[in-house]
């Protein structure tokens, strides 16, 4: 049966890479706070006694505060992947391209992707505030096995970080039964996990929403979901 990572364990909404009730990974410690770099103000002469200097001393007067470093676009995140870096695109560009936009992840996870199958890939997610990126090898992975970007995640209720923003014409404020009115060609899916299930509802650009009923879903994602067979 293939089931959802995402749908079988969620602590503090991030993923579980283990699909099969392993002991969660130990918390990630909390990267240090980045202070802004401050503002040049301007710096006003004080008054003082005259010299017999026969250059005058210049003052600050009229001084204006420098410009403030301009704000990056945000990385967007899309149907096939992100803005300059699609699905397969090897784990260290994507790296790179994430810290290079929204500076080091909060939190960083691996392990197999499901431990009951001897050929399971190998995965490592990537934690962003409220958006969790994924890896994984091929099959029979290990932990030094090449890596390539699968999937994307967003909780629905935890915010987004400002460097980051998701495409445009998908709702994130919304409910199973508007998007089959927004997305006439889309499908909501009801899978199984044992004795509880979860609701897929698939775009036809390929992005998907997920929620525990099938009223409202609980997170939006593209790429793979992250399977294990048993």
């Amino acid at each position: 049966m293939a089931i959802s990572l995402r749908a079988l364990s969620v602590v503090g909404g991030v993923l579980l890479l283990s699909a099969c009730g392993t002991t969660p990974p130990p918390a990630s410690v909390a990267p240090p706070t980045i202070s802004a770099t401050p503002t040049a103000s301007a710096i006003l002469s004080s008054t003082s006694t005259p010299t017999s200097s026969p250059t005058p001393t210049a003052t600050a007067s009229g001084a204006t505060s420098a410009p403030a470093t301009p704000v990056s676009q945000a990385l967007v995140l899309r149907p096939k992947g992100l803005d300059g870096a699609a699905f397969g695109t090897a784990e260290g560009a994507v790296a790179a391209l994430l810290n290079g936009k929204a500076g080091k992840p909060d939190g960083s996870y691996s392990g197999p992707i499901c431990e009951v199958s001897n050929a399971s890939p190998y995965g490592r997610q990537l934690n962003y505030g409220g958006a969790v990126f994924m890896f994984q090898s091929k099959a029979k992975g290990t932990s030094s096995s090449p890596r390539t970007f699968s999937s994307w995640v967003i909780s629905l209720g935890e915010k987004m970080k400002g460097s980051m923003k998701l495409a445009d014409g998908y709702p994130t404020n919304t409910t199973f039964a508007k998007l089959k009115s927004a997305f006439p060609g889309g499908k909501l899916a009801k899978v199984a996990l044992g004795e509880s299930v979860v609701y897929v509802f698939r775009t036809p650009g390929g992005i998907w929403y997920r929620g525990d009923d099938d009223k409202r879903p609980t997170d939006i994602g593209a790429g793979t979901m992250g399977t294990c067979d048993r």
